[in-house]
């Protein structure tokens, strides 16, 4: 009877360690003190001291899936995030969009980094988007078409793969590496590298 009970707990000894050893490793950001790899293109960020709080909005997800920007907070020992502006200025680039609703700043928030995490990512639009449309920044960390956004410089960050009729709808897009797209309005927009800042 002894050796029975010897025998299930070396089988349980086994498969416990077998099921450790078969299930994934989880992915951790940490904070950026030191310089290193962002495995999967997730960062870690402080929002900025700068940032209205608290951080929401009347969107779907009250806060999440916005687009950030780095921070203006100079004297932070860490890297800070802001909403993005929307602007097509150096201070404006895009780093990515969070699934995070943080509260108030000083709070934490993981941004996956356009450019750098794979897969397409969710944001909330700032008005109708075509699925196809090339897509932009706006202002409070919404997404905008620019094939229908007014002449001027963006910040592009990827092309649209869904449909949305109107602003505080999810949008799915295709992200890639911010770059500045030079728009003309037309019927339909033509378009054109912007300016490097």
């Amino acid at each position: 009877m002894k050796t029975k009970e010897t025998l299930i707990t070396f089988a349980r000894a086994i498969f416990d360690w077998h099921e450790r050893l078969s299930r994934p490793a989880r992915a951790i950001a940490l904070a950026n003190e030191l310089a290193g790899r962002e495995h999967g293109g997730v960062t870690t960020v402080q929002v900025d001291s700068g940032q209205t709080t608290p951080v929401t909005n009347a969107y779907i997800g009250a806060g999440k899936y916005l687009v950030w920007m780095i921070g203006v907070n100079t004297s932070a020992t860490t890297r800070t995030a802001a909403l993005c502006s929307g602007a097509a200025t150096k201070a404006a680039f895009p780093l990515g969009i969070s699934k995070d609703a943080p509260y108030q700043a000083g709070d934490w928030l993981e941004i996956e980094q356009f450019g750098a995490t794979p897969g397409t990512q969710v944001g909330i639009s700032a008005g109708a988007i075509t699925d196809g449309d090339w897509v932009g920044t706006a202002a409070a960390g919404l997404i905008q078409s620019l094939a229908t956004a007014a002449s001027a410089s963006y910040w592009c960050i990827g092309k649209a793969t869904k449909t949305v009729t109107a602003a505080g709808q999810e949008i799915s897009i295709n992200p890639c590496l911010p770059f500045l797209l030079a728009v003309t309005s037309g019927n339909p927009n033509t378009y054109a590298m912007g300016t490097p800042v």
